[in-house]
């Protein structure tokens, strides 16, 4: 256990992240302390020759026009990027091969390799990349991040393929389906299960009046109404319409794709208690006012009636800033600090404890879905509140869940059992 403490201190960053009540002041007392009862042995250092970084530049740029035609959403294509040039580094050093020359037995020796990435591989630090300090990985991927690495790779050949860079897919011929972790937790889920959630709920009322105001319309407005974390942060008062007399909010999400989201009556009440908590009137705010806000003050007027009933662009930069629109790492650290203070408060047994304590800010997402799903919307109502494009990504909410699946083995092979054969009925007491 410290042996992997001290890799894991050794490769930098912010390793303490997944202790609880841990800044940097205790990590830096407690990596001292680490290293004055183990050492720091010599880590081997991660590198790559100039010719061998030459090629792997030539070979992304290719891979940049496939980003290209890919993709028009920055967050995928920063994905994207990472997991094939994480291959062409891996090429280039382990394979001395180019992109075009990679064979099937190639494919197989780099999925061998995700599953036990050598340790020099890996760091945390703050580097530019192939500058000392830098290094492709940041830690051992999950058994789901080298599932993922190998579909966009997979994609990627696919590509390469149709637009006559290479005679076929070597990836076609192997086995791209990984084994389950046998040592995984039986709850793979990643929605909050209605005890953890009632216990969220009561935190709020631990925390202070600004930020509880915040951190309840959060709850409120996600659960009801399912929006990707980046949508989220992206909502401001000019995107609430009434349609028909009912109320919508228009997103711009994923894909560059917009779609409307019904906001449930508690949603839209809770977003007016939210504004009257912040000083602010709902109904006459300006239109670019986010939905969700930082906690200080904002610079900008926030009332201004005559804009309310026309069009508004999006604010840009400077205006975001302003009227104290939050980053996604801001508001993501904040739901972690809370999420983990209300699990360690909390009553739960343990297994529900280790399983909310890895939640993050998209759980909030696959609650949504999860509780609607168990309520038997119907899987078209889902899709398109969540604006997804491929059924069978909303589908999996819809398999048998824990709950469901136990009532019904229950009742038939419970406590009274009853078989029924061809001779007749059988009753087990």
């Amino acid at each position: 256990m410290i042996g992997q403490l001290r890799d894991a201190i050794a490769r930098g960053g912010r390793w303490w992240r997944g202790l609880t009540a841990f800044g940097p002041i205790k990590a830096h007392a407690l990596a001292d302390q680490v290293g004055a009862l183990v050492g720091w042995p010599e880590t081997p250092a991660w590198s790559i020759d100039a010719d061998a970084r030459a090629n792997t530049v030539d070979a992304a740029e290719l891979a940049n026009k496939w980003i290209t035609a890919r993709t028009s959403s920055a967050q995928t294509a920063r994905a994207y990027r990472r997991e094939v040039q994480r291959l062409l580094v891996w090429l280039t050093i382990e394979r001395r091969v180019s992109l075009v020359e990679m064979t099937a037995d190639d494919c197989t020796a780099y999925i061998a390799f995700l599953k036990h990435v050598p340790v020099e591989w890996m760091s945390r630090r703050h580097a530019r990349r192939f500058e000392p300090g830098w290094a492709p990985f940041a830690g051992q991927p999950s058994l789901s991040s080298q599932h993922y690495a190998l579909t966009v790779i997979n994609a990627f050949f696919t590509w390469l393929l149709h637009a006559g860079c290479k005679e076929r897919n070597p990836w076609e011929l192997v086995n791209l389906r990984l084994a389950d972790d046998p040592a995984a937790p039986v709850d793979d889920s990643r929605a909050f299960t209605p005890a953890a959630w009632a216990v969220l709920q009561a935190q709020v009322q631990c925390l202070p009046q600004a930020t509880a105001a915040r951190m309840r319309w959060l709850l409120t407005f996600t659960l009801a109404c399912g929006l990707r974390a980046t949508e989220l942060l992206r909502a401001r008062r000019a995107d609430v319409a009434w349609i028909d007399g009912e109320c919508w909010l228009r997103v711009h999400g994923k894909g560059a794709r917009n779609r409307v989201v019904p906001i449930p009556s508690a949603a839209l009440a809770a977003t007016r208690e939210y504004f009257s908590a912040r000083g602010l009137n709902f109904d006459s705010a300006h239109p670019n006012t986010p939905l969700l806000a930082a906690l200080t003050t904002p610079v900008l007027p926030e009332t201004c009636a005559s804009e309310t009933t026309r069009a508004c662009p999006p604010p840009d930069a400077q205006e975001r800033a302003a009227r104290g629109y939050l980053s996604y790492p801001t508001l993501a650290a904040a739901f972690k600090r809370f999420t983990n203070a209300a699990i360690a408060a909390s009553m739960l047994p343990s297994t529900e404890r280790e399983h909310a304590y890895v939640a993050s800010l998209h759980w909030l997402r696959h609650t949504h879905a999860t509780r609607a799903a168990e309520c038997d919307v119907p899987i078209d109502v889902l899709q398109a509140n969540l604006g997804q494009s491929d059924p069978r990504t909303t589908a999996r909410y819809y398999r048998a869940q824990r709950r469901r699946r136990t009532a019904q083995m229950e009742r038939v092979f419970g406590v009274r059992m009853n078989i029924s054969t061809n001779s007749g009925s059988t009753s087990v007491a």
